[in-house]
């Protein structure tokens, strides 16, 4: 096996074991190779079960998920709060959906078209407001970590090579 399946296996194994774990930093990799294997069962099983499984599965991964990308961003020396305004805003598109839907319902049986215009406006702005909030945390995401310690520990995913490990490469 070669370097990058094993820590193709090692980020996917690691986001099982620190299920819970919002302590600490993670890589890139540790990251992002459990969100597109993720995203490939999730489709499969969806293929498969009709939609139904693969719930099932986003239910089982949601917490994982979640202390994966606060541990990511504190890799990046930011906190908890953008992994929270992450999933809020998520919530923010349902609602906004949901405020749309039923306002279109309402000015149906409005015949002056305010609730609909109104309800419209903030639909809109809500799912405005929560696209832009996804891109910046996906932004964030992306970004290398800190090379050296920050606030939440050692180990970044930019992380130079330890004294002794550059010594004794240049030994032989």
């Amino acid at each position: 096996m070669n370097q990058s399946e094993n820590q193709i296996i090692k980020s996917y194994k690691e986001f099982w074991t620190r299920f819970v774990d919002v302590k600490g930093r993670s890589h890139r990799p540790d990251y992002w190779h459990p969100f597109w294997i993720n995203m490939v069962i999730s489709t499969i099983l969806g293929v498969l079960s009709g939609g139904i499984l693969s719930s099932i599965f986003g239910l089982a991964i949601m917490i994982p998920s979640f202390t994966v990308m606060v541990r990511r961003l504190h890799d990046t020396n930011r906190s908890m709060l953008f992994a929270i305004i992450s999933y809020v805003s998520g919530i923010i598109v349902m609602v906004a959906m949901f405020i749309f839907f039923f306002g279109a319902i309402l000015a149906a049986n409005d015949s002056s078209g305010a609730a609909l215009s109104i309800l419209f406006i903030l639909g809109v702005l809500g799912f405005i407001a929560a696209i832009a909030i996804s891109i910046y945390v996906i932004y964030l995401l992306v970004l290398p970590g800190d090379q050296a310690p920050n606030n939440y520990g050692s180990g970044g995913s930019n992380q130079t090579l330890p004294e002794e490990s550059v010594q004794h490469e240049v030994q032989i």
